[in-house]
């Protein structure tokens, strides 16, 4: 039996004095074997699913979280440039303000709100300045409601750091530069939520993967709020599920960094499915962590 088997049979204090005597030892952990001594009691676990028939995980230790998406915050066919308030105060607002969410993730992936490196600072600023915006209504009509954004802050680079490597240094110094003119807006909004959504399935994407979730949860740190990692249990480029222990790798990853995670899935992504190998192991982590209520 591996040391990551034997320490989700057991209850959760020996698993802990199994870890600790172990580190004690000398013997070395790998992967998320080595984070299993330390619980992080504020930690939070976030439902974004859209499975059909899609169950409620609250239960199971994953709050539903509302993701606010662009389609939703303007009329059909309407030009997305500039912020709509008075539609998302009448229409979009009324429409969630009876679940009393406690945190709502903006998602507007459109080009005229998207930051690039290759923007000027007017521009950057014009964008800012439409998210502040939108945002204000939000915290009219829902005082209470945190409010975060999803791939904008900060800005999603896979190249910066599992690139080319002779390119590396350049493109994160000029990643992190962006960033960094993104602290206007990162003061107007309560918790950070950088995308590490797996990209590639070949074994040198996933050897670099931890190194890239680590560096956007660095990036998001700069901001100064809670930061809560996106996760899909895909890979974008194929769509292929994530392996159960590439997964569980995932998620420790996020919980060792980050002060959250969010757990998505695309609209069309199939039925839900109780015995897929990703909720079962999303499953034990929850339970290992103690994140179960």
């Amino acid at each position: 039996m591996s040391i990551s088997s034997f320490i989700r049979r057991r209850p959760r204090w020996m698993a802990a004095f199994a870890v600790l005597s172990l580190s004690a030892t000398g013997l070395s952990l790998g992967g998320y074997d080595a984070l299993a001594a330390t619980l992080k009691s504020n930690f939070k676990a976030r439902d974004a699913t859209r499975f059909s028939s899609d169950p409620n995980l609250a239960p199971y230790g994953m709050k539903n979280l509302i993701v606010a998406y662009e389609a939703s915050l303007w009329p059909s066919g309407a030009d997305r440039s500039q912020p709509n308030t008075s539609y998302v105060a009448k229409t979009y607002i009324p429409k969630i303000k009876s679940k009393n969410p406690d945190v709502i993730v903006l998602d507007i992936e459109e080009g005229d709100w998207r930051f690039e490196t290759d923007l000027s600072s007017s521009q950057i600023t014009d964008r800012i300045n439409k998210y502040k915006k939108l945002i204000s209504v939000f915290r009219t009509h829902l005082p209470n409601t945190k409010i975060g954004l999803y791939l904008s802050l900060p800005q999603r680079n896979w190249l910066a750091v599992c690139g080319d490597p002779k390119k590396r240094s350049s493109r994160y110094t000029a990643w992190h530069n962006l960033n960094l003119k993104l602290k206007p807006l990162g003061s107007a909004v309560d918790i950070i939520f950088p995308s590490v959504y797996a990209f590639y399935d070949d074994a040198k994407s996933k050897a670099c993967w931890p190194d890239y979730a680590r560096a956007q949860i660095k990036e998001a740190r700069i901001y100064g709020k809670p930061v809560w990692a996106f996760h899909w249990m895909k890979y974008k480029s194929n769509l292929k599920t994530i392996g159960r222990s590439d997964w569980r790798t995932q998620l420790e990853t996020s919980y060792a960094a980050a002060d959250g995670l969010v757990i998505w899935s695309k609209s069309g992504d199939g039925a839900w499915s109780w015995s897929a190998p990703w909720w079962l192991e999303t499953k034990d982590f929850l339970a290992d962590k103690k994140l179960v209520p």
